[in-house]
Parts: C-alpha cells; structure tokens; sequence
C-alpha cells in the first residue's frame, strides 16, 4: 500500500491485488501492425515480463471515498473461472494474488468497508481491474458504479465479445447495471469534455479510449502542504507505465492502436500543459510516485 503523505483535501492511496506478468508483446508493438498479427504475435510469445502491480485508487474526497478500479479477483486462478470464450486470458497473464490481496480484504485492513464507499470508477471492464466487483457489490449492493456509456455499449451489452476481450461477465454482480457516463462540454486540458465526478470538480472523469473503446482515466486534483497544488493522473490501462508513455508505444493486444496513440499525445500535451503526477496502474514505480509526487517531464 501507498498513499501521498500530505493531509490535503484529497488525498491518493494505492493498493495492489497481487501481481501479474504478462508476454512482453503485449506491452507494446508497432502501431501500424494489423490487430490479428498483433494477437498472434502476443499468443507465441513464450517469454514473461517481470511481476507488476494489479493497483486500485483509493481517493479520499470532502464528498466521500471513491475507488478507481477494483482490481483481479482472489478466485482468478480458480478452474472454471474465466469463461470458456475467454480461456485465452489464462494463457497470456500470470497473476499471483492471495485470499488477504482481494480489496475488499484490502479496505477493511484500513477500516474501511465497502458500504462506506461513495462509489466506483471501472476504467474498464478487463478482469483485472473489473475482478473485485462482485465482493464489493454483494456487501454494497446499493453502491454506484461509473462506466462510460461507449465501453458499456461494446462491452456490458454483449458478454460474449467481453469474454472474448478479457472481461468475466460470469462474475460481474446480478442484474448489473451501472451509471453510464456521458461527458459534459467541460474543458479539461487537452480534452474538449470531461465529467465531474465531485461537484467541486476536484475528480473528473476523461475519455482515453483506444486500449479498449470508452476506456476512462481520472484527473485528481489536490491542494496539500499550505496551499501546494498537486494534480494527478490515474491512466488506468491507457499506459502500463512512463517508460512506454515516454516512446508513445500504445500497449500490444489492443484493437485500435491509432487511437490509443492519440490517447498518449494527448496524455503528454496535459504533462506540457501543467504539473501532472502521472500513475499508471501497473507500474511498479507508482508507489514512489505517489509518495514523492514525482511530476511526469515529457
């Protein structure tokens, strides 16, 4: 676990759901190569990268708690537990995850419950940042989950192709229906639109589409230390870390590499425009970046 040291008004935790690796193409391949050479590329690759964080957000806000992502499920390595579509999964990750890892394990080592939260953000549904959905919702039931209305349309209305891409509709909670984002014609950066999560505007939701169509990232902001502004970053899987960011070098198994190209440009031109701390979700230096408030340099 880390979190930012400050006692600000909003305030950054990170927490890992064990680790995972994954075949080093799927970190990244040339943008212009076609999306079935990608996946088979990715599906003879024999070799592993090294262990990297499953991360979720806790962001403590006036409002109340929010989660970004839920993590992967302690169950994942379970026989049966992916669907049969999505076998394929099993084959390209490796994740070590313990029962204590789950976050719902996770929060109440804090003294949090679920019930205390105030909702959660999926920065998609890929089933290690969609696997703690269903224990977190069994004991909240009434808790609002946020997905953008493009990811829900591809993904949520056809459990089939989300299999098939890495989801587990088979254990997403009963009768799931989540808050649907629609974003407003609030600038934000480099984005024309964004969606305030708080009505203070200090977490806003924006579109980082391309890993996966209407894949949403969080900007944060914080004033800490005596007036000291900190604006953050939460990319999900828009980026696995800042040294591919760096390369602008979307990652390998992704169907649109066009746009999650022009996912990363943007993401850099928000680092030009202002001190941004960046956090990718499976860096295994987001930790110190968070405790540091590292500020990303393009």
């Amino acid at each position: 676990m880390a979190s930012n040291s400050s006692d600000g008004d909003v305030q950054l935790t990170f927490l890992t759901t064990g680790t995972v690796r994954i075949r080093p193409s799927m970190l990244s391949q040339p943008v212009d190569r076609f999306t079935l050479i990608r996946r088979l590329i990715c599906l003879f690759d024999n070799g592993w990268t090294d262990p990297l964080p499953v991360g979720v957000f806790l962001i403590r806000h006036p409002e109340g708690l929010f989660l970004y992502d839920t993590g992967q499920s302690p169950c994942c390595n379970d026989s049966g537990y992916f669907p049969l579509l999505g076998q394929l999964g099993s084959f390209l990750t490796e994740f070590t995850i313990e029962d204590s890892d789950g976050i719902v394990e996770q929060l109440r080592k804090i003294n949090i419950k679920p019930a205390d939260l105030k909702g959660i953000v999926l920065s998609h549904l890929h089933n290690d940042h969609a696997g703690g959905l269903k224990d977190l919702i069994t004991e909240a039931p009434d808790l609002p989950v946020y997905i953008s209305r493009e990811h829900w349309e591809a993904f949520g209305e056809y459990p089939l192709f989300a299999s098939m891409e890495g989801a587990t509709p088979n254990h997403w909670p009963e009768m799931f229906a989540p808050k649907l984002v629609d974003y407003h014609d609030i600038p934000l950066g480099p984005w024309k639109q964004s969606y305030p999560l708080t009505e203070d505007g200090k977490i806003s939701i924006v579109d980082t589409s391309g890993h996966v169509p209407g894949h949403i990232s969080l900007v944060v902001q914080s004033d800490q230390d005596a007036g000291k502004h900190t604006t953050y970053l939460l990319p999900g899987d828009a980026t696995y870390g800042l040294a591919l960011l760096d390369k602008e070098q979307p990652d390998g198994i992704n169907d649109d590499p066009v746009r999650a190209l022009q996912t990363l440009k943007r993401i850099k031109q928000f680092s030009r425009e202002m001190d941004v701390v960046i956090l990718p979700s499976h860096d295994p230096d987001t930790p110190k970046l968070l405790a540091e408030r590292v500020v990303y340099r393009t």
